[in-house]
């Protein structure tokens, strides 16, 4: 009875002692940051901005840090389809049907992990979902740390992995193709 109380002990202050190296915060991505879809065609390149007026402001997020990795509860990025402006009314309407806005109203980047190469270097893993599709993604992330954090990278995407069909115009003539680029340089205050 005393070995099954010791153990149980153990266990339970263990387990305590791993509940403590979790931290909430609250984070904000702030109007200065950059979200960039980068697109070509067989005629021309085209890119749309994301509007960041159209980010949810404050958000709680739970990490734990063992070493160089830091684990992530909660840390998602919801993006409104329609906070992305491509320079026309044309291409927008194009972007909207090619990601299905009227069904799948919004992008999804869910932060699970950032692994430390260096203090201004990480590898991010990310699900990003498009279409109700979740695809995982390994990212190269730049970081300046501070009161206000910067984190940029970049990422090729292929659209036929989420489902989605490039749009093609003038009977097959102008076609969009497969692989997107998404440039980000998100500004955040802890």
């Amino acid at each position: 009875m005393k070995k099954i109380a010791f153990v149980l002990l153990v266990l339970f202050t263990g387990a305590m002692s791993h509940a403590q190296d979790f931290q909430k915060r609250n984070v904000t991505v702030l109007p200065g940051s950059d979200l960039t879809i980068i697109g070509d065609s067989n005629i021309a390149a085209f890119q749309c901005e994301f509007e960041t007026s159209y980010l949810n402001g404050t958000q709680q997020i739970t990490y734990s840090q063992t070493g160089n990795e830091i684990k992530f509860t909660g840390a998602i990025l919801s993006l409104n389809n329609r906070g992305f402006d491509c320079g026309s009314k044309g291409i927008n309407r194009d972007f909207h049907d090619l990601l299905k806005t009227d069904q799948y109203p919004r992008i999804q980047l869910e932060i699970n992990q950032v692994t430390l190469l260096s203090p201004s270097r990480g590898l991010a893993t990310v699900n990003i979902t498009i279409a109700e599709k979740q695809k995982k993604y390994e990212v190269p992330v730049n970081i300046k740390n501070g009161e206000i954090a910067e984190f940029r990278g970049r990422l090729e995407v292929n659209i036929k992995n989420f489902n989605l069909e490039p749009p093609k115009k003038l009977f097959g003539m102008i076609v969009v193709k497969d692989v997107i680029e998404i440039d980000f340089n998100l500004l955040v205050k802890k």
